[in-house]
């Protein structure tokens, strides 16, 4: 059952929605979801898009609350005629899902994206993330690159442990 995408507005973002946008990606992107999530979401993350990209920052409202957001930058490469849109971050409120807000923040940012001279529109995710891998190919974001990140545990590395034994000694003699 559709939720009234009516009474969604889809606006750029402005300082006062900062709180509301973090927390919802502090609950969406949070480590224990996406553990191998290269991308940090903080603090830093919603405030520093807003602050350099602006106008590639969007937020759906409903009933005067934060309902989903679209988090942007514009990335000229080097050496190269082409600019691109990176759609960095994409979140909706979990009991909001399916009903048009993803679509709508999407709409806004590739509007967005043209308007500025992007030729390409790029967006990543998790590979185990289903839902949002669907969603983007729905937005026909269909040439899928294979990106391999990989990871070190250090805890096991001598440098490591030496270094935790130096803090634990010190704690004991403080």
């Amino acid at each position: 059952m559709k939720k009234n995408q009516n009474s969604i507005e889809v606006r750029e973002m402005k300082l006062e929605d900062l709180p509301a946008v973090y927390a919802l990606g502090e609950a969406e992107f949070s480590a224990d979801r996406w553990p191998s999530l290269y991308r940090t979401w903080d603090e830093y993350e919603p405030v520093g898009l807003f602050y350099s990209d602006g106008e590639f920052c969007f937020v759906a409202i409903r009933e005067g609350r934060l309902a989903g957001f679209a988090l942007g930058s514009l990335i000229d490469k080097r050496k190269s005629a082409w600019t691109y849109g990176y759609l960095t971050w994409l979140a909706v409120d979990p009991s909001l899902t399916r009903s048009g807000i993803a679509t709508r923040l999407i709409a806004a940012i590739t509007d967005a994206f043209i308007k500025a001279g992007a030729r390409m529109m790029i967006v990543d995710t998790d590979a185990d993330n289903k839902a949002a891998i669907k969603l983007f190919r729905k937005h026909k974001f269909l040439r899928e690159e294979r990106h391999v990140y990989l990871s070190k545990n250090l805890a096991s590395h001598p440098s490591y442990k030496r270094r935790k034994r130096a803090r634990k000694s010190k704690r004991a003699n403080a």
